[in-house]
């Protein structure tokens, strides 16, 4: 029962997700090879971009771990990336501080799709 619990959790988390892309008319494609269990594992994150601080780190970490263990398909990220004034440019430092160096697991090098739900 808690499997089917935590499934339906998972979906409405997708369908969250997906909403901006539906409120502007563009819908992002899936396209990820199926599974030869059919299965479609997926991790949700947000509230990140801290630099490693506030426990970025030990919780990317977790994330890489599970993301092994159940071999990922995607990663959603909801929103409220980068603290304090966003990035300033396309080489802006604070994108390899909060992200790059710290989202390095191999299983997590898929693709994000990101979602904008700051404080909802």
């Amino acid at each position: 029962m808690a499997v089917l619990r935590i499934g339906r959790m998972l979906m409405a988390a997708l369908l969250v997700a997906m909403l901006p892309g539906l409120c502007n008319g563009e819908l992002e494609r899936f396209e990820h090879p199926i599974k030869s269990d059919s299965s479609l594992s997926f991790l949700v994150v947000g509230d990140w971009g801290r630099k490693g601080g506030y426990n970025q780190s030990a919780v990317a970490v977790q994330m890489g771990n599970v993301g092994e263990k159940l071999d990922v398909d995607f990663i959603i990220s909801t929103g409220d990336n980068f603290y304090d004034n966003g990035l300033l440019g396309l080489d802006d430092p604070a994108f390899y501080e909060s992200f790059s160096r710290i989202y390095n697991a191999d299983s997590l090098q898929k693709q994000w799709y990101r979602g904008t739900f700051s404080e909802l």
